[in-house]
């Protein structure tokens, strides 16, 4: 297998209150270079650090950049380089009548946070690990009975794989969302669920 290369950015600049991570001026920031390895760039942070201890509000990082994108690479794009490395990601579908006991067991036995709900090839709805939370914590009687159709997240925002992957990261940040299902709504089809796991620094192709 050819090796990856792993590069790592260090910048920084004043900080619009110390303690707070938010820089005061964006344009106003120093790059201090991108090195090959984290020993390289740890020096270089130092470096600079220590060139401006007397700054208390003043910070220098160092920013793995493993993943970086092309703002016009698809879904589909993404996914076939998946299969090509036998990559699989999160794909459990569930019906309106399962009940929450088997969802639970399920989605402990693929280790996977969520999943859709297909109702005749449509997409109808999303379960996740904090919906069957948020149902257990009503203490309703037989609460393990519940039908999912009854507790799933109705309203599933979703994305198509002609869509780009960086939209779809979008997405997930400005929205607050842990899961995104891939659905061709023309098609009728179900290609999975990209989640925040996928794109953990390293994990990505």
């Amino acid at each position: 297998m050819i090796k990856r290369q792993h590069l790592y950015l260090v910048f920084g600049g004043y900080l619009k209150k110390i303690g707070v991570d938010d820089f005061s001026n964006i344009k106003s920031l120093e790059y201090a270079g991108i090195y090959e390895s984290l020993v390289e760039a740890k020096k270089a942070w130092k470096a600079r650090s220590i060139k401006n201890i007397d700054y208390a509000n003043k910070k220098f990082k160092v920013v793995p950049l493993f993943n970086l994108f092309d703002p016009s690479e698809k879904i589909i794009d993404y996914l076939n380089k998946l299969e090509v490395l036998k990559i699989k990601i999160d794909s459990l579908k569930f019906n309106l009548d399962d009940d929450l006991l088997f969802v639970a067991k399920k989605l402990k036995k693929y280790n996977a946070g969520a999943g859709v709900v297909i109702n005749k090839n449509n997409l109808c709805g999303i379960v996740t690990e904090r919906d069957i939370i948020k149902t257990i914590s009503t203490r309703r009687k037989n609460i393990l009975e519940t039908k999912l159709k009854t507790f799933m997240t109705r309203k599933v925002v979703y994305i198509n794989i002609y869509d780009t992957l960086i939209y779809a990261i979008e997405i997930l940040k400005s929205s607050g969302f842990r899961h995104l299902p891939i659905y061709d709504d023309e098609k009728l089809k179900y290609y999975g669920i990209i989640s925040y796991k996928d794109f953990m620094l390293g994990s990505m192709y």
